[in-house]
Parts: C-alpha cells; structure tokens; sequence
C-alpha cells in the first residue's frame, strides 16, 4: 500500500505538524509506503493545488492546515487531517470569514473521502460548522513524540513553573496575576517577546525567565527544568505540552474547556477555570505545599501518556489507509 502524504509548506519556528508527521511516517515505514511532499514556499494556492494533483497517488493525505488542496484530489482518494478551527472562529469576521469556511472547511471536507481530527473537541466543532455525516469523522490523537521520558526533578531553590507557547489564548496574563505575591519561578517559551507581559512581570515583581525560539532538545531541558506546566488556554486544538509534561514526570494545570480534559485526562491534571484567577492560584499552591498530592498526579500523568504512543497512532492512521484502499 502507497499513500502520498501532502504537507504545508516549511514554516521557521512553526514545526509541530512537520514533527508529528515526520514520527508518524517514520513508524507507518514498517508496514506502509509513504511518499512525502512539501509544498513549494513560493507556490500560490492555485499553483499548490496543481501541484498536489501532479503528485497525488492511489491514496492521498493532507496532514494538516492547507486544505484546500482536496480541490486538487476531486476523483482521487483523499484523507484530510484537521487539526483544529480556532482561527477560523475566534480571528475572522465577515466575507473574509465565510470564504475561509468555503476554501478551508465546507469544500475540503465535501471532496475528501474521510476527515480525521485530533481530538473530540475538534470533531465536536467541525461538525457543528460543516453538514456532513459524522461518521466520515475519524477521531485519531497527536502521538508523543519520541524523547519525552521521565526525569527526576531538579532541586530548584523556588518552584518554576512552565509555560509554552505563545499568543492570547495561552492566557499567560492570568498566570501572572496568579503568582502575584507567590515565591515561584516562571519559565516561559515563547516564539516572541510580549510588551504586556514583561511589563506586568516588573510590575509585580515577579521571578522569570523567557526563552524564544527552542530547539527540540532546548525543549526538553525547559521541561526537565521545571516543577510543574501552566497551560490553562482559553482555546486549544489538542494541546501538546499537556503530555510532554506529563511523560517527563511534571504534573500539569490545564483549563477545564476546550480539549484540555479530554488530553490531560479529568483524574491526571488538575483542571482550572481559565478564566479565575484565583483556581489558577490556589492549584499552584497546592502542586508547591502538598507533596503526595503532586506525587499523585505525576503517576496519572504517566499512565494517561500510554494512549498517545506512537506505535498506536500509526496503526490507528494504518486502518484508516487500508478502510481507503478499494
């Protein structure tokens, strides 16, 4: 069996897909033919989408965000892969936002054969945006990538907390104002430098440390680093540094919406409104003061990672390939 797997085209500093399908590939090779293409950075969209019909195969995979190439597969096989549709609700408006849908969502998902999705939450949205038969919706989780293993916490003089990731919805003002007072560490990562929040660090005088643009092993060193993640967003897809820090061993806040619960697991992080400053508080202060309780969530955070190896996403995407090939 050969698929052909479609990706965006390379992106400085924006590698979460590249990385998660580049694994997936690498164990799908055991049993499956993947031919990869990377769309040209200079192409134009009409262009991509002749050029994806150029290489398209028996079976076709779009991994994620340039949809719009299913125009390119009309006739063909096709397995679109969406990952979320937060920019579609939260950051348009108007014609611009109705021509979005068209392109990104209602056509591609007319014209592919099966659309999988990341998360329920995912599915739950795209479905009450796009009129289709919920069973062509195949719900399949980001894999963890390889190189997230235990390791033993640091003896950090004050605990630090972890925060990745960059944009509004990552809700780091509300972090800030939680740990106003607290002696704590913040380490964050992000891909910029946000005025609003170095400012609001000075003004309240809080302990930080900001590092931009990581590599991967860069990375792991911040997790290893860390005594606990902070990712209680407004809005995620999946949220991948859920599980990154729970297979370090680092028990990890998250927000009680979105698809934060169905990825951290209810019992294995601790959930937050996030938007109350104050259960974002008192969580911290209970991962610092309260030992057993912390050990607690590093052993369900272990044992929620097992649903996310990767030798059983691939086989997961291997069904699903082998369902397409008629």
């Amino acid at each position: 069996m050969i698929v052909h797997h479609f990706n965006r085209e390379p992106r400085p500093g924006n590698y979460t897909f590249e990385q998660l399908f580049g694994a997936i590939r690498g164990e799908l090779s055991k049993k499956v033919e993947v031919n990869n293409y990377n769309l040209p950075a200079d192409l134009g969209r009409l262009s991509s989408v002749l050029y994806a019909n150029k290489n398209s195969g028996k079976i076709n995979h779009i991994t994620g965000d340039v949809h719009f190439l299913a125009y390119g597969f009309r006739n063909k096989t096709n397995l679109l892969t969406i990952h979320d549709i937060g920019y579609y609700k939260y950051s348009l408006s108007g014609f611009k936002k109705k021509l979005y849908k068209k392109i990104w969502l209602t056509d591609p998902c007319k014209i592919s054969d099966l659309v999988t999705v990341i998360s329920d939450h995912t599915k739950s949205e795209l479905l009450q945006e796009v009129n289709m038969d919920p069973d062509k919706v195949i719900v399949i989780h980001n894999p963890l990538l390889p190189g997230f293993h235990f390791k033993d916490r640091k003896s950090n003089s004050k605990p630090v907390i972890l925060q990745v990731g960059s944009g509004d919805n990552k809700n780091v003002l509300r972090l800030i104002e939680a740990c106003k007072g607290l002696d704590v560490k913040l380490l964050l990562i992000n891909k910029f430098f946000d005025k609003r929040i170095l400012e609001k660090l000075s003004s309240y005088k809080i302990d930080y440390e900001q590092r931009v643009d990581l590599s991967f092993d860069q990375l792991l060193e911040a997790y290893e680093e860390s005594d606990m993640l902070y990712f209680a967003s407004e809005y995620e897809g999946f949220g991948m540094p859920i599980i990154e820090s729970q297979a370090i061993g680092r028990p990890v806040i998250t927000s009680n919406c979105s698809s934060m619960p169905e990825i951290g697991g209810d019992e294995s992080s601790f959930l937050v409104n996030p938007l109350d400053v104050e259960q974002i508080r008192d969580a911290i202060c209970k991962l610092v003061e309260d030992q057993e309780f912390y050990e607690v969530l590093v052993e369900k955070g272990l044992k929620n990672i097992e649903r996310f190896s990767l030798s059983s996403i691939a086989s997961q995407y291997e069904a699903v390939y082998k369902s397409l090939d008629k």
